[in-house]
């Protein structure tokens, strides 16, 4: 597998047209899904991920070790996710339905899915709708390293890897986005306990007339 992914990697970097359409089938959809997450339209991530491969096709020539394609292509995308989202950020991404990413059902760097934690089988749909209308409202340099290790399962080194920044550094980002991701999660679930008793309340209303 790895020997036909390296041929792959060296046939691309030669320009290969059949290694160019099998890379391409191969990693669009995780770039596109990674861009999803971190918060672009479906049309944005989309062009995100194509102009990324441009990028990397145009540089081939860089990647010295065909092995390490995947951390060096994927360092490229971030690195147009976060441009496009520093770009959007004052006027605000357009939020993202939870169901478009689940859509993309291809995983952003390894094949197999990760087996799902005890703890996550527990959290209900609807708590997972809030929790991503939490995520969705952090800051671009919150959001993409949370993105990139809890969504996209990729370690504290690598996140840095694909960043360009120290290993340090994202994990006190990450644990300041949890944080905030816990205070917007707080906000939205008394707020949604608020409208329940709010159409409780004029249900009953209701029925007394």
């Amino acid at each position: 597998m790895l020997e036909s992914q390296h041929a792959a990697i060296t046939a691309w970097q030669q320009g290969d047209e059949q290694a160019v359409r099998l890379i391409f089938d191969t990693y669009y959809p995780q770039a596109v899904r990674f861009a999803v997450l971190s918060g672009l339209s479906i049309e944005a991530a989309q062009d995100c991920a194509q102009e990324a491969f441009i990028h990397a096709f145009q540089r081939r020539h860089q990647l010295r070790d065909p092995a390490a394609f995947p951390l060096w292509f994927h360092r490229i995308v971030t690195r147009h996710v976060l441009d496009i989202l520093r770009g959007k950020w004052r006027t605000r991404t357009k939020e993202q339905p939870l169901d478009v990413a689940d859509e993309l059902s291809e995983d952003w760097q390894r094949q197999q899915p990760r087996p799902a934690q005890p703890d996550e089988e527990a959290i209900s749909a609807e708590e997972r709708a809030h929790l991503w209308q939490a995520v969705q409202q952090l800051p671009p340099p919150y959001r993409v390293p949370l993105v990139l290790h809890y969504y996209s399962d990729f370690s504290f080194r690598e996140v840095a890897a694909l960043m360009g920044m120290r290993e340090g550094t994202i994990r006190v980002t990450v644990h300041r986005a949890l944080q905030q991701l816990r205070t917007l999660a707080q906000k939205q679930a008394r707020e949604a306990q608020e409208q329940v008793a709010q159409r409780v309340e004029i249900s009953q209303v209701q029925g007394d007339i």
